[in-house]
């Protein structure tokens, strides 16, 4: 019994080495190492993000940052002379940090705010986009602006933690008074569709999130954009914490993408003029870019 108690102790402790041992592997790597070992890339998009992450009509899975995404993983195949499986994985507002954090995918591009209290968990790439929140409403409604929100029903996507914590802090500072409540959604398309069934007043967001959500609606026309932009929105990638050689790899790529004008090309194709969601490029955004890219 005893030889068998032992063996069996032994056969614990080699199971639980191991499995120390494959955290360790799976943790004290770089990203970068990891996507040369394993020949593929998991990168997490969002799906009712237009135009940056969404279904088509067609029921085709695309988007800004998706076409980015498969640049990124042509990127990695050079740099490692081999193909580079890229993997595309849905994420939403509440589940893409977590995902990252726990290095089920290697890197999020989505719609993302830049954030000082999201910056204390995860990283960011450069910023390569800026936007403001503002509010969705049907046509002639009475709501203009946040004061208009007094004692109205508002929809949030849960996980937006930037757009919920601007809106806390327009009621907490009397801007909207009374209060409006504030009703969470998984996601954008599902508080859409309670804007539309009348079950809230207004959706709150980014703003180019609100206008692919008009621009893609069945009667566009039927739709407001309204409200001053109360919160200011940089756009980053996320990647995991403490990772600088897959960070600087990331903003490397993204500033060349930039420096060849091949970002503006992608831009245009989603957001110019014939574009998914038309959203000109200011001079402003494009200086913007212009100091986000670092000479070599």
């Amino acid at each position: 019994m005893k030889g068998k108690k032992g063996v069996s102790l032994l056969i614990g402790a080699a199971f639980l080495l191991g499995s120390l041992s494959m955290a360790a592997t799976s943790y004290g790597e770089s990203v970068l190492d990891k996507i040369e070992r394993t020949g593929k890339i998991t990168i997490g998009h969002r799906e009712g993000a237009i135009p940056f992450g969404f279904y088509d009509k067609k029921g085709n899975w695309g988007g800004f940052s998706m076409d980015v995404g498969k640049r990124l993983a042509e990127e990695l195949e050079k740099e490692f002379n081999k193909p580079i499986k890229y993997i595309a994985k849905p994420v939403n507002p509440k589940t893409r940090i977590p995902l990252v954090a726990n290095r089920t995918i290697d890197i999020v591009m989505g719609s993302t705010t830049i954030t000082l209290a999201r910056d204390k968990v995860i990283d960011f790439s450069i910023p390569f986009f800026v936007t403001g929140t503002r509010l969705l409403v049907p046509k002639g409604s009475p709501i203009k602006d946040f004061p208009d929100l007094a004692g109205k029903r508002v929809g949030v996507a849960r996980g937006a933690s930037a757009n919920i914590k601007g809106l806390r802090n327009a009621i907490n500072e009397g801007l909207i008074n009374p209060p409006c409540e504030i009703v969470l959604f998984d996601d954008h398309t599902k508080g859409f569709l309670a804007l539309k069934q009348g079950k809230t007043h207004a959706h709150f967001t980014d703003a180019s999130l609100l206008a692919g959500l008009k621009q893609k609606a069945p009667n566009p026309d039927n739709w407001e954009i309204v409200g001053r932009l109360l919160t200011y929105e940089p756009y980053g990638f996320i990647i995991v914490e403490n990772d600088s050689d897959w960070r600087d790899f990331v903003n490397a790529f993204m500033i060349h993408l930039i420096k060849s004008g091949e970002f503006n090309r992608i831009y245009e194709k989603w957001m110019g003029p014939e574009g998914e969601v038309p959203i000109p490029m200011s001079e402003e955004f494009k200086t913007f870019l212009k100091v986000q890219s670092f000479p070599e």
